[in-house]
């Protein structure tokens, strides 16, 4: 265990020490705007780039990335000194990059000189926005965190987040936990991990179901996605995406997932572009509701003498009523026979007339 500790730490620091020297690469090879030559010095007591050849300051208070200190570790064929420091990294979403200054009181100070200070700092920053930022962004990474959602869902939703507040200050107050949850939809959606409101609404109690949908509607609107074709870039969302997580939480087997995937697919093909496409009486049903439908049909086929699951706890994973999956199944009910075959006749006509009761 503490070899492959060893290994990953030792990985890690040998890709952020490589992506350091590609910085410092990139800062002394860029061209000078006055002379054109490609020839820069620091000047470590101002942190400043100079040009060598004119005289030019190219950047300004730089911020030295080397480390404070030296370690054992330390050796010449890796490079020389450890490039890790203090702190925790830059954020680019927020106005000073996260690195804000707070000015507080102490012991001995007088209360009158630190209310002062206090307040002409709140003059001279945007504090306001970055704290509404910061904070909206913890309440976001806690969310993710909790429906162990990836990184990228994380970031792609702080950066819709921080759009939003820019184009919508309603976003703030008491819609503000409203909109963390429409953000994350909408960025598992972009990201290709689609999550239903009533999943993410779990996670944040404070937010109706129905203020999530409005807010989502507001961001998309605010932010234009649909004029400027992000939308066409989210990943359609597909029974498919659902099948897999919620059969796996109550139980059914990789063959009987494989079946329902195979099912899903003939039930909503993925690729029709519309244009000639074949009329479904089912078509613009919730892919939710397709998932329920197809897990109650495939619960009837579970063999094994496996404990079937009910349509109440098939509606409590997926969120529905079962008035709505039995909507869907009475649509179902006459080409059923004939999906099944289209989708790999994992199950005959007798089978399915013996086994679904309502067939």
């Amino acid at each position: 265990m503490n070899n492959t500790n060893n290994t990953n730490n030792n990985t890690n620091g040998a890709a952020h020490h490589q992506g350091h020297n590609v910085a410092l690469r990139m800062r002394y090879s860029q061209i000078c705007e006055d002379c054109g030559e490609s020839d820069f010095v620091d000047d470590h007591s101002s942190g400043d780039l100079i040009c060598r050849s004119c005289g030019r300051v190219a950047e300004s208070h730089v911020i030295d990335e080397g480390s404070e200190w030296r370690t054992f570790g330390d050796k010449e064929e890796k490079g020389g000194a450890d490039p890790t420091r203090v702190g925790g990294p830059t954020n680019v979403l927020l106005g000073d990059g996260g690195l804000s200054t707070m000015i507080a009181g102490g012991k001995g100070v007088d209360k009158g000189l630190e209310k002062n200070l206090q307040r002409m700092q709140q003059r001279t920053d945007n504090t306001g926005v970055d704290k509404t930022l910061q904070m909206a962004f913890r309440d976001i990474g806690r969310i993710c965190s909790s429906m162990k959602l990836p990184d990228i869902v994380k970031a792609q939703a702080n950066e819709y987040f921080r759009d939003a507040l820019e184009k919508n200050k309603s976003v703030k107050g008491r819609q503000l936990s409203a909109s963390e949850a429409a953000v994350v939809f909408l960025a598992c959606r972009k990201t290709g991990y689609p999550r239903t409101f009533k999943e993410i609404r779990a996670y944040v109690p404070q937010a109706r179901v129905k203020d999530i949908g409005k807010m989502y509607k507001t961001i998309v609107a605010d932010l234009k996605l649909k004029e400027n074709g992000e939308l066409d870039e989210v990943v359609s969302v597909h029974p498919e995406n659902f099948l897999r997580r919620f059969m796996s939480n109550l139980g059914f087997t990789r063959a009987e997932m494989m079946s329902a995937i195979a099912l899903a697919n003939v039930v909503k093909p993925k690729c029709e572009d519309g244009v000639g496409a074949e009329h479904r009486p089912w078509d613009g049903r919730s892919p939710v509701t397709m998932a329920a439908t197809i897990m109650y049909i495939m619960s009837f086929l579970m063999g094994d003498g496996r404990k079937r699951p009910s349509l109440d706890d098939i509606c409590s994973v997926a969120g529905l009523a079962p008035q709505t999956v039995g909507i869907f199944l009475r649509e179902l009910r006459e080409p059923l026979p004939g999906l099944v075959k289209r989708a790999g006749g994992f199950a005959t006509a007798e089978d399915l007339e013996s086994k679904i009761g309502w067939l």
